[in-house]
This record gives structure tokens, sequence and C-alpha cells, in this order.
């Protein structure tokens, strides 16, 4: 295996919704009756993505509810969100030139422009887990953490190949269960972190398909067929706990059936892009297939699928809708409830961040007193979380912490009005 470069430092973000009429964010809860979570009626395999013509098959098909609301059922979000990438290519197995490099571009990208509203992540903080006094809104809190390029071989043929969309026969296909394996066996090599606030992506070259079992092909359960049915991208989960494992199967996606029109990077990579964009905001927002999605199953991105919005404007490739860290992205909108539509990004005012601390030249040993001074963009009520140095956090919008040691430190401050809208600011303070 082999460490390409992606990394990013921790970004969070404001995010919350685009345009429309001002409604209440929060659905009742359709949770179990006895208190347990509710599960997604689709099952396991959620967030499909599917083939651009497969309309015909509800599985995996974008929900006919469209204007309905997502509801919540009771289980958790993500409250940030590390991504590590996984390129699967054995030998004799190619990815097109820059592929790789483009793929982690966007994590860094999405990474960067956390805790701003400025893209389709943008609406994802508006949902939650918990209630009263517990209830905690997403955190558009990314990290670009490792890409790996794995070179080992692929196992023997879980499915059957069969023909592609494109008109190509499959070379090789792997069973969810066999995409698993290889997540897990790169996790376990690099003692990569599990539970919830991690996600793999794993991506494949052109002529690998997947199935979600080995009989998948003839409901529609396998990666773009020529029979017009099936998926270009999914997310799922493997255990639970502080050992659940949150991957997405990344197919290659500049095909027929998968590609998103748009090419603003000028590379194969665009398409599979903004699948990871559908994918990874569904993790955040329903991680375990038991927080958000509506009453046909269907997800925030599931709802917007290959709805594209309109154009930012052109480059020397294409169109792009989307700006992130500078960048040109085609990425396809994202369900809002606040705004009840699908959305590009969060154009709803935004609370400011900010805070003063007292004494001006603090001792290590001595308490410090720290007070908000930020502001609400809407006039709703804010609530606030900080995080010192010693991993202590604080609620109160006035907090004391005495600094055990001297030097340098990062106080961060991260403040949410009553619809979900964030605003962080960091402030390094020097204690003598």
């Amino acid at each position: 295996m082999t460490l390409i470069g992606l990394r990013g430092a921790v970004g969070l973000a404001t995010l919350a919704v685009v345009a429309g009429s001002l409604v209440p964010t929060f659905a009742a809860s359709s949770a179990a009756a006895d208190g347990a979570p509710a599960h997604n009626p689709r099952g396991q395999f959620l967030g499909v993505l599917p083939s651009r013509n497969n309309a015909a098959n509800p599985s995996v098909a974008t929900s006919p509810h469209l204007n309905t609301l997502v509801t919540y059922h009771g289980g958790p979000v993500q409250h940030s969100s590390a991504v590590y990438a996984i390129f699967w290519k054995p030998p004799g197995a190619t990815f097109p030139a820059g592929y790789a490099v483009k793929v982690a571009q966007y994590f860094t990208d999405v990474a960067h422009d956390s805790f701003t509203a400025g893209n389709p992540y943008g609406s994802d903080t508006g949902y939650f887990d918990g209630s009263g006094v517990t209830r905690r809104f997403v955190s558009y809190s990314v990290t670009a953490k490792a890409a790996i390029v794995d070179t080992l071989p692929y196992p023997a043929n879980g499915c059957p190949n069969y023909p592609l969309l494109d008109g190509t026969t499959s070379t090789k296909c792997l069973t969810n269960a066999q995409i698993v394996t290889k997540i897990k066996s790169v996790i376990t090599a690099h003692a990569f972190p599990t539970g919830l606030a991690s996600q793999y992506f794993l991506f494949l070259p052109q002529g690998v398909a997947t199935c979600f079992t080995a009989t998948s092909l003839a409901s529609g359960g396998c990666y773009d067929p020529s029979s017009a049915q099936g998926y270009c991208a999914y997310h799922s989960f493997s255990g639970t706990g502080a050992q659940a494992v949150l991957y997405a199967d990344m197919q290659y996606a500049a095909v027929t059936g998968c590609d998103s029109g748009q090419s603003p990077q000028g590379n194969a990579a665009d398409a599979v892009i903004n699948g990871i964009s559908h994918e990874h905001q569904e993790t955040m927002t329903d991680p375990l297939g038991t927080a958000w999605y509506d009453i046909n199953g269907a997800e925030i991105a599931d709802k917007c699928a290959f709805t594209f919005g309109l154009p930012l404007g052109f480059n020397s490739f294409g169109q792009f809708n989307e700006v992130i860290n500078t960048h040109d992205y085609w990425l396809q909108e994202i369900w809002s409830n606040r705004a009840q539509a699908c959305v590009q990004r969060n154009t709803f005012h935004q609370p400011t961040a900010s805070f003063t601390f007292a004494p001006a030249a603090p001792l290590h040993g001595t308490p410090v007193a720290f007070h908000s001074t930020s502001h609400s963009g809407d006039g709703t009520a804010l609530t606030y979380r900080w995080t010192f140095p010693t991993g202590a956090i604080s609620t109160v919008p006035s907090p004391t912490f005495t600094f055990p040691t001297a030097g340098a430190q990062n106080v961060t401050l991260v403040v949410f009005d009553t619809h979900g809208d964030q605003s962080k600011v960091t402030r390094t303070v020097t204690v003598h």
C-alpha cells in the first residue's frame, strides 16, 4: 500500500440552506415506539446514487415524494467527519491520470471550507440528533486524512461479470462483503480509527463492478448494468458503536449512466466527485440509516440526485456551480428542510463567533475568564461549545479556564443558532 498526499487541517463549517420560505427545521421524530431508532426501510445500502437510466427501479430511484420533509428517526448524526480515500489498484488496473490527485484535492478543499456556508454542505447543519438539552446539530467539520493506493490483488469474483451500460463487460465483480473486507484490512494495516467520526471511501477503476450480493443483478443491486437498472455509488456501515465502519463504494463514474454532465476539473474524477458529495453528506446526516430520511427512505441527497441548479460560470473545461477553496466543481444539490427545496448552498444569515479573555497576559495555574462576543445573524438565540487545550468542553457563554502549562495554546468557540447555523473562531492565547 502507498500513501499519497491528502492532508487537511480540521475545518468546521457554518451551513444551513439556500433559498425558500422559512419553515420549521425540526421535523417530528418517527422513532420506534419502544424508543429505539427506526431503521431506513431501504435497508443496509443507503444513499444509493442511481444510474441515470434506472428511474423505473424503485429500490434505488430517487424519492417520488420530492417535496416532503426528511424526518428524524432517533439515531445519531455526525458531529465531525474525518475522511480516508482508498484507491484499489492492483497491477494491471489503472485510474486516469490525475484521478486520485483530483479526488484528494476535493477532500482537502471541503475540509478547508468547513464552517462556511458557500457549498452544498451548507444545508447539512440544519439536521441534528437527540432532543431537548441533548440535541446536537450536524457539524460541517471535515478533516481530510490519508489517501491509500492499495496494490493487493482483487479476490476471486464474488458476483458474475455482466454487461455495463457503456457497452463494455465488467472485468471483475465484487460483492459488498468483499468491499467491507478490503476496507477493514486497510484500517487494520494502518491502525486507522473506526466509529461515527470517520468515513472510508473505496474507489474502483473502470470495468470493476460491484453488487450488493452475488445474486443482486436481477434486482438492480449492481453498478450501472446495461439492463438500465443499478447504481453509481452507495454508502453503508459495518459493525456497531466504536467499532462501526462507515464507508462508501465509489465506482468509476465517468460513464453514461453515472456522469454528472460537466467536467470543470478537466478530469474523469469530476463525475465521481459528484458522487462523493452525495454519499458524504448523507453519511453526515444519516450514518447508520436511523437518523434523517423521508417516508420513502430517501436521504438528503437521494431527493436531489443529478439535480444541479444554476451554474456560477464557465472555465476552460466547462460549467461549474460550486467554488470550494478556489477550485471549481459541478455538484448536485442537497435537500433542505428549512428551504423545503433542493439547494446549492446556504444563503440564510449566519452567526459570527468571537470572544475576549482576561487578563490579557494570563499566567498558568491562574483562572482566565472567557466571554463570548458572538452575534446571531438572524436574531435567534445562540448556544455555545468551547474547546480548551486540555480537551475540556464548556457550553456556557462565559466560562473560566485554568491553563495548566505555559506557552501558546489554542482556544476554540463554536456558536450555533436555533436553525443549526454555525460559526467557529480559534484564538491563540499566550500563557506565561
